[in-house]
């Protein structure tokens, strides 16, 4: 199954329509045309945890450019977000240890939220450039979205870190629009329109200071539903995320626990895996690298107990496995993280 066809197929959260209709009402537009036109029932998208596919979500927007006139509709759609509206993903950010820490989780879980969009953030000298990269459907929809996801990026980015970001510079890869001001006046920066990008310059110590509300404790707990809700959402490699709900459930204790726990014999496990295209080994080692680096995070934890979560006997035996991984040892891994804070 190619790219396109996994992206058009697989189901997103109806937040986007959800705010999208709720901006409407705020503007005394209607809403029903694009629902009768798309076979969408505004009660459905109203409804907390209602998923629909990319392609509904396109038509949709489709459809409401179609019959509203309001040029500046993305812009006043983007301003109504906030990380709540995201739930466990935009927890995570929240209590990420720093900005950029909450752009990394951002991006690795971006399938949780309905964005079109890529992030990636790159360093010129004491700048950071917060790139939005684009994956937009074509026609009328592009401007929107990229418009809305921008938006969207910025106003999350200000909640999370509590202030009023010194954003200084902001590109936008698409043609000036009559409310231009509303973008400049809100940022209080230059804007950019027509540009071969959609990006936003910042000052790189400003991603580095501490998030108010940074826990690692939580945080860690968010990332690690945040993998559970992409397996779950995706439909793909079903019993390989079984499998690794079942390895992290039985404390890494091995393949004869998780086959007692899934009433399977250890062939037919192994038969089912291969048929998925991995293993066992492979699954357990993915797993133990990333909670690895969760638990890492997680200061509260001794190398001795991070070791014993991973299924380790002894702290020797994981941190030789982890620098086999990573190439650094688990103690230089979070002094790292402690400097950064």
């Amino acid at each position: 199954m190619d790219e396109n066809h996994k992206k058009a197929r697989a189901l997103r959260p109806a937040v986007g329509l959800q705010l999208l209709c709720q901006t409407l009402d705020e503007l005394g537009l209607d809403a029903e045309p694009a629902c009768r036109s798309t076979g969408l029932a505004k009660r459905d998208l109203d409804t907390p945890g209602h998923l629909i596919s990319r392609d509904d979500e396109v038509r949709f927007i489709e459809a409401t450019l179609a019959t509203v006139e309001r040029p500046d509709l993305a812009f006043r759609v983007g301003t109504r977000y906030h990380f709540g509206v995201f739930g466990v993903w935009g927890l995570a950010l929240a209590t990420s240890r720093d900005l950029l820490q909450a752009l990394e989780v951002a991006q690795e879980f971006i399938e949780l939220t309905h964005s079109f969009a890529g992030l990636r953030v790159s360093t010129i000298g004491d700048s950071a450039v917060i790139g939005i990269q684009q994956d937009y459907p074509s026609g009328p929809v592009q401007g929107f979205v990229l418009e809305r996801d921008l938006m969207v990026t910025l106003m999350i980015a200000s909640e999370i870190a509590g202030r009023r970001l010194p954003v200084e510079r902001v590109e936008v890869a698409l043609p000036r629009p009559a409310h231009s001001d509303l973008l400049s006046r809100l940022l209080d920066c230059d804007v950019m329109w027509n540009s071969d990008r959609t990006a936003a310059t910042i000052a790189l110590e400003e991603l580095r200071k501490p998030l108010p509300q940074a826990n690692p404790i939580t945080w860690s707990a968010c990332v690690r539903q945040c993998r559970e809700l992409i397996a779950r959402q995706s439909g793909e490699d079903k019993f390989s995320s079984i499998v690794k709900a079942e390895i992290t459930r039985t404390r890494f204790r091995g393949i004869t626990a998780v086959c007692e726990q899934l009433q399977t014999s250890e062939r037919s496990l192994r038969r089912r895996l291969s048929a998925e295209g991995t293993s066992f080994r492979e699954l357990q080692q993915s797993l133990r690298l990333a909670l690895a680096e969760q638990y890492l995070a997680d200061h509260t934890l001794t190398l001795e107990q991070v070791a014993d979560r991973l299924g380790y006997s002894e702290a020797a035996n994981f941190c030789h496995a982890f620098r086999s991984w990573t190439g650094q040892t688990p103690s230089a891994v979070r002094k790292q993280s402690i400097i950064k804070q």
